[in-house]
């Protein structure tokens, strides 16, 4: 039974008449009455769960689903930052596809009680389904749809050893197939699923003279995963021919794309290969196909910045830049942006190469510069469709930087990216693309610069005493952490990764400064509170609660940002 229709005999605490799923939402705001009917429509046809569908649509948020399922059923809500990581001890009472069929997964016992966490599911079957495998008591928790799975991944901690196994004895076979008899398939599925395991983003198969080197990037950081032997060239020419690319061109670079899905979940896999002088390089980059986009409020942004941000994405017109190296989520946090946008009220146009996330309601074109259909030709085409808000996937050159310019100066709101190092880089950058001080001071309205730092694996973090400076700060009660590593984090000391970032809001003083040319020494009047938040700031943050290391930021910023982060400010 869809978890946003009312049980008709509930049992236990789950006995009172309560409004039903969209009825609350109604309620409480988080969606109007045209949207409910629209989604209602929407579900005729597609048969989804209203919750679901509405998430989907990027109508209401997870949370907002969550908290009003808690309400319908009388369960209190639980978010997922907050659920307790599953205990060893309930690991063997669910088969993992159990919990993934029907949406849950056991915690922990408390007091003879057994704990479940519950995202789209039926509590009344719930219910009775642990009742028969169990016979304990039962006490629900209601939390996210998407936290179930990151739960159940947190339950089998042993499955990505499993599948390590696997992995090595698909490659022994493979190794002493001198006859080359059998297929590589096989191989590729295991480290392709090895790899999603391990939460990596790329893969990377790196032939050298005597060897064949796999290595995961996770968290940002690649690392070795295992060593092979030259015979396993072939599969080198097997993912070519999976991904489309010419097998018989070993000499200059390819690109080429599969899609491929594991544990139910599909995959764009994006394929690029390099000539080296023992064979070619091979990278597979990892993309999650109708990935949930998440809210500015679930990326880690610190809640005092929060409505600064807000307001950004709030403007009519202007161009909002996101800035940081390649990989440190400027698209995902441009994404998160329109979703807290009214999205059934707008005309949201997305230019990309290639389309990273699927929006509800926005037209989504990916630029194509083989045919000559690039950023700047779509931009110029697409402002003739009536749009409000335009996302352009980069800004690489002056042509496309020209043309967003344009789309933001004659009303429209423009949000793209642009590869440069800090909020003030931005506008040399702009000038040297030729967009002059002037139309850069009129469109420009906020700019974030962002990174993103490996966590604290908190199942092996402990206190850093390595130094005076770290032995000082936890006599005075803040004491900074170290990862040790632990096989959770594949002994990294790491697991998954927090946001840092700059924030730099545009005011008639700022647009004041930039029409003049940016003068050099004038940067300092403009970082005042209300406007901008520095980066040393929000790293400060990250490392006094425990959530990054001294050494992780180091990695980002180098050793001169760290000299003086942790110095009192004058």
């Amino acid at each position: 039974m869809p978890a946003d229709i009312a049980p008709s005999t509930p049992q236990g605490p789950i006995q009172h008449k309560r409004p039903l799923l969209g009825e609350q939402l109604l309620a409480s705001g988080a969606v109007s009455r045209s949207q409910i009917i629209y989604a209602l429509q929407k579900q005729r046809v597609s048969g989804e769960p209203l919750g679901a569908l509405l998430i989907r649509l990027g109508l209401v948020t997870e949370q907002e689903v969550a908290r009003c399922l808690a309400v319908q059923y009388d369960l209190p809500y639980c978010p997922f930052e907050q659920l307790p990581t599953p205990h060893e001890e309930v690991r063997e009472l669910f088969r993992r596809e159990l919990c993934i069929n029907h949406g849950m997964c056991p915690i922990d016992v408390v007091d003879g009680e057994l704990r479940v966490a519950m995202g789209n599911a039926d509590p009344q079957r719930l219910m009775a389904l642990i009742d028969r495998r169990t016979g304990m008591r039962v006490r629900l928790m209601q939390t996210e749809f998407s936290a179930i799975p990151r739960l159940i991944a947190q339950l089998g901690g042993d499955e990505s050893s499993a599948l390590e196994r696997a992995f090595v004895q698909e490659y022994e076979k493979l190794r002493l197939d001198q006859q080359n008899t059998l297929s590589t398939d096989t191989l590729l599925a295991r480290i392709l699923h090895y790899a999603v395991a391990e939460r990596a983003t790329d893969i990377h198969i790196q032939p050298e003279s005597r060897s064949i080197h796999l290595s995961f990037r996770i968290d940002g950081v690649l690392l070795p995963v295992y060593c092979m032997e030259p015979v396993l060239a072939r599969l080198i020419a097997a993912i070519k021919v999976r991904a489309g690319m010419d097998i018989a061109d070993s000499l200059l670079p390819q690109d080429g794309r599969f899609t491929t899905t594991v544990n139910d979940d599909t995959y764009d896999v994006r394929v690029s290969t390099a000539v080296t002088p023992h064979g070619e390089n091979v990278v597979l980059r990892l993309l999650p196909t109708g990935a949930y986009i998440s809210g500015l409020d679930e990326l880690g942004f610190l809640p005092a910045h929060l409505p600064l941000l807000q307001d950004l994405f709030e403007q009519p017109h202007g161009i909002i830049l996101m800035t940081g190296p390649t990989g440190s989520g400027k698209t995902t946090t441009l994404y998160a942006g329109l979703r807290g946008q009214g999205l059934t009220g707008k005309n949201i146009i997305t230019v990309e190469d290639p389309i990273e996330y699927s929006l509800p309601f926005a037209t989504q074109t990916q630029v194509n510069r083989r045919a000559g259909y690039g950023f700047e030709h779509a931009i110029t085409h697409f402002l003739r469709h009536d749009p409000d808000i335009m996302l352009v996937g980069e800004i690489r050159d002056g042509e496309t930087a020209e043309a967003a310019m344009r789309a933001a100066e004659t009303g429209h709101l423009v949000l793209s990216t642009l590869h440069v190092n800090g909020v003030f880089a931005v506008v040399n950058r702009l000038r040297t693309l030729k967009i002059p001080a002037s139309t850069i001071a009129e469109a420009l309205i906020g700019v974030v610069n962002q990174r993103l730092a490996r966590r604290l694996c908190e199942h092996c973090r402990q206190p850093d005493l390595g130094d005076d400076l770290a032995r000082d700060l936890a006599d005075r009660g803040e004491p900074l952490y170290r990862g040790v590593g632990c096989p959770r984090c594949r002994h990294t000391g790491y697991h998954g990764r927090v946001l840092v970032y700059e924030l730099l809001l545009i005011d008639d003083t700022l647009a004041h400064w930039i029409g003049e040319g940016a003068p050099r020494g004038g940067v300092e009047m403009l970082e005042r509170p209300g406007r901008y938040v520095a980066m040393r700031e929000v790293a400060l943050q990250r490392l006094r609660t425990g959530q990054t290391s001294r050494e992780e930021l180091r990695r980002l910023f180098g050793p001169q940002f760290m000299e003086t982060l942790l110095q009192p400010q004058g």
